[in-house]
């Protein structure tokens, strides 16, 4: 956030406008500006860059290293609160913006207070608790009359409405933003689309074009169009062209172009079952991830999609008196349209998919209908997506399909989307078609420990284990990388207990070397400084204990056994590496160590 000024004195307090957009939902917050140059806290200032580039933990920690007294000081201390509730809100913790502004003194001066208070209603806002807004913004509107500009008014009474949003009340919402309109006409466009959003959730169409009479833009624009369709204005033809050529005129994958294509595939519904109708609808539903919060009214549930597939499958079926339970027959069907009728084809897997009588054709039916999903060109990961984690027949990795998860999580993995990952492989027991066990039980082990579901990772590094009898280097030193993984969150009892069920597994001497010393570094993490050593010194002495390794390891049971109180062993090691040792900053630290051994005796 640029700043102009910085905070001054009461009555000497300038305000600005920043619009934010918790759920989506323009909010305009009023925010204090600065004093003079001549007054400038240097540390604000240096605070608020490091904010802007992303240092944000570093800045309200340079904030915090020294706090004036309100009371002495009390203007260097509102601009010190101000950057912290600034940069608090910059990053989304709104908890925290809550629990600050909530702390200030009401003996402050009213400038400052009533913009503490409405930053307070706009994180509350931004955290979904419409009530607790409204208990805040109440007594602002009641009671500020007489210490706030109309601009700040306004302000409160947007916050009024959205909170009525937030807590599903939509017509008592209605009900404020239409007593803003005829209060600041001159304000009508800041309301326009926040009120048509509403009334076409209340089902009130005709009211929403009149709404958005004279508003400009492609939001208002798309709003529009879907009023008018459903009011009854133009044709769904009409509507679906309109929406396509405006969908290619912003571009397709934009947040704009993701509004266009859900009115076509509205539309589409209603021109009848086509391929092209089809097209579309999917086209539509991959480009939601491109939606925001305050998108409702162009959100299309999956189930629209399933039940087109179905319909087309169901009518290619009864055309040839196909009858369900003869999946064979279907999937070979299935095979022969992919390339030339592709939507025909996964009609027919999606039928037989949802309807199937036998669980292992619904299963092939979802592994075929889903690897075809993913080659559509474009759009194909995000349909496939859509299609199943979206809102409709699944929704939830849960109760995804086994071989549809597979395809979704490789999909996340690639992505970096762990918590999804984690979520589709938290119920899967069995590797895909034509995948090894190993390698695929070693991903999804190593994935549910990264995401936080450790239990369920070690659970799976064991399953691993119990499938193999003997491990050659490469395979090992996968496994080992998992196990990194898991002393890496802290989980060292357990690490012990894996190395010590993978130990009889290592087919090379220097792979049961190294787990040596990976126990031994578990071992020194639990605190147990004798064991440590004991299992540094096996490492080492199990190859030459004066190479690389060795030496490390020797350094490694030095330390330790210094932390477990025996100072002469320690001794006795450091001073052997001493004589081994040749290189100038070397020798130096090793020296360090036994002048710090000297103090513990």
């Amino acid at each position: 956030m640029a700043r102009s000024k910085r905070p001054g004195l009461p009555g000497r307090f300038v305000v600005r406008v920043v619009t934010a957009m918790p759920r989506g939902l323009v909010l305009l917050c009023l925010l204090l500006v600065c004093i003079t140059p001549a007054q400038a806290d240097r540390v604000v200032d240096e605070a608020m860059a490091m904010a802007r580039v992303g240092a944000a933990e570093l800045a309200l920690n340079l904030l915090a290293r020294e706090t004036p007294d309100p009371r002495a000081e009390p203007v260097r201390w509102m601009e010190r609160e101000q950057a912290r509730i600034e940069i608090l809100g910059m990053n989304g913790r709104w908890e925290q913006v809550v629990e600050r502004t909530a702390r200030v003194p009401v003996e402050m001066p009213v400038d400052f207070v009533i913009w503490t208070r409405t930053r307070q209603a706009h994180a509350l806002v931004s955290l979904g608790r419409g009530e607790e807004a409204r208990d805040v913004l109440r007594p602002l509107i009641w009671f500020g009359s007489h210490n706030a500009s109309e601009s700040w008014f306004r302000s409160w009474r947007r916050l009024v409405a959205e909170s009525y949003i937030l807590d599903d009340r939509p017509e008592d919402a209605l009900t404020a933003l239409q007593r803003y309109r005829f209060d600041y006409p001159d304000d009508v466009a800041r309301v326009a689309l926040m009120e048509a959003r509403l009334l076409l959730s209340l089902g009130r169409p005709r009211e929403a074009v009149d709404a958005l009479d004279g508003r400009d833009g492609h939001e208002a624009d798309a709003l529009r169009l879907l009023a008018r369709l459903r009011a009854g204005d133009l044709s769904a033809a009409d509507s679906q062209a309109r929406a396509l050529a405006r969908a290619r005129d912003v571009g397709r994958d934009t947040r704009d172009g993701a509004r266009y294509q859900a009115v076509a595939a509205l539309a589409a519904r209603s021109v009848g079952d086509s391929a092209e109708g089809l097209a579309i609808m999917e086209r539509a539903l991959a480009s939601h991830r491109y939606l925001g919060e305050s998108d409702d009214a162009f959100r299309l549930s999956a189930d629209l999609l399933w039940e087109r597939y179905a319909r087309l499958g169901e009518r290619e079926a009864n055309r040839r008196q196909w009858l369900l339970g003869d999946d064979a027959g279907w999937f070979e069907r299935a095979a022969q349209l992919q390339n030339r009728e592709p939507h025909l084809s996964r009609g027919l897997l999606a039928l037989v998919a949802l309807r199937s009588p036998s669980a292992s054709g619904r299963e092939q039916a979802h592994r075929h209908l889903g690897e075809q999903l993913v080659r559509v060109e474009g759009h194909g990961q995000a349909l496939l997506h859509a299609l199943y984690l979206g809102e409709g027949p699944f929704g939830s990795p849960e109760r995804v399909p086994g071989p549809v998860r597979h395809l979704l999580v490789e999909q996340a993995l690639e992505q970096g989307d762990l918590a999804t990952a984690s979520a589709l492989m938290a119920g899967l027991r069995r590797p895909p078609e034509g995948v090894d066990p190993f390698d695929w039980g070693l991903r999804r082990a190593r994935t549910l420990i990264l995401s936080g579901q450790e239990q369920a990772g070690i659970d799976g590094l064991y399953d691993v284990l119990s499938g193999v009898r003997r491990l050659d280097a490469e395979r090992a030193d996968r496994f080992m990388q998992v196990m990194f993984d898991l002393q890496t969150v802290g989980r060292h009892d357990e690490a012990l207990n894996l190395f010590r069920a993978l130990a009889p597994r290592l087919a090379e001497s220097r792979q049961l070397r190294e787990l040596w010393f990976w126990k031994a570094d578990s071992h020194r993490a639990l605190d147990a400084h004798e064991q440590a050593a004991r299992h540094y010194l096996r490492s080492a002495m199990a190859g030459n204990s004066t190479d690389l390794w060795g030496l490390s390891a020797r350094f490694q049971a030095a330390q330790s056994l210094a932390d477990a109180g025996l100072v002469d062993d320690a001794r006795a090691l450091y001073e052997d590496l001493l004589d081994r040792a040749t290189e100038p900053g070397r020798r130096i630290m090793l020296r360090q160590r036994l002048q710090q051994l000297l103090l513990v005796e």
